[in-house]
């Protein structure tokens, strides 16, 4: 099955809320959960000019349209922007209006954040599982668990290559296509995720959690780490405040 299908299959199947999957030429890839109605009210145009003034490498922020109605946006790929994008939705703040309109159920505006977390967990699921498969690259799947179990401590490609007795010139082809993307954005997106949970559930500063996730400086930390989540690691931190 399709790898981009089967997480829209599995996200459907979870909540129930339309889904499609677009290219970067705003293309439909795959689409759950439309009928004739929910294309005909699809905001292409806006999603597109969404898309196209966004400026950063990571998409995932509500598209807000008149009358009260959400799409929420969702890159595919944390690194690459070119795989294209989740749309999430129909949502809508005022669900009251579901008992006057028999086509559409919208969703409640509020659950557009908890979904786009959904359906990135199955996408990294999926891509885990397919790491683990027999046809997954032997060296490749030795780097990422050493990724895993040594995240925190300093790691080159060299001294990875040299652990692995391989060419660093053909691991590096390696990893990016077997993951689709290179090997430290990989690494620095994993040490970014187990920062965010020390940024939740401790007190320790900004730079004592950069150092305990394997960065030994704190602006290159902060810098990595709205790279790849679209805000500060203390709008990161406040913002989780707020919702416990």
């Amino acid at each position: 099955m399709d790898f981009i299908f089967s997480i829209l299959k599995d996200f459907y199947s979870c909540c129930n809320v339309p889904v499609k999957a677009i290219d970067y030429d705003l293309v439909d890839i795959h689409k759950i959960g439309y009928d004739d109605y929910f294309d005909h009210i699809y905001p292409s145009d806006d999603i597109g000019k969404q898309i196209t003034s966004f400026e950063g490498s990571f998409l995932n922020l509500n598209l807000e349209l008149q009358n009260d109605i959400y799409y929420r946006i969702v890159s595919i790929s944390k690194f690459n922007r070119g795989r294209g994008f989740f749309i999430i939705g129909p949502f809508r703040t005022n669900i009251i209006s579901n008992k006057f309109n028999t086509k559409v159920l919208y969703k409640p505006s509020i659950c557009a954040n908890y979904l786009s977390n959904l359906i990135l967990d199955i996408s990294d699921d999926k891509f885990n599982q397919g790491l683990n498969r027999p046809s997954s690259n032997p060296y490749v799947r030795k780097a990422i668990e050493y990724i895993h179990s040594n995240y925190y401590d300093e790691i080159t490609i060299e001294s990875l290559c040299n652990h692995m007795d391989i060419n660093k010139c053909y691991f590096c082809s390696l990893f990016k296509k077997y993951t689709g993307t290179t090997f430290s954005n990989f690494l620095n997106n994993f040490r970014v995720e187990k920062s965010k949970m020390l940024l939740s559930d401790t007190n320790l500063s900004l730079l004592d959690v950069a150092v305990s996730v394997g960065f030994n400086n704190q602006n290159y930390y902060s810098t990595v780490f709205k790279k790849f989540a679209n805000q500060s690691p203390s709008q990161y931190r406040s913002l989780t405040y707020l919702n416990k």
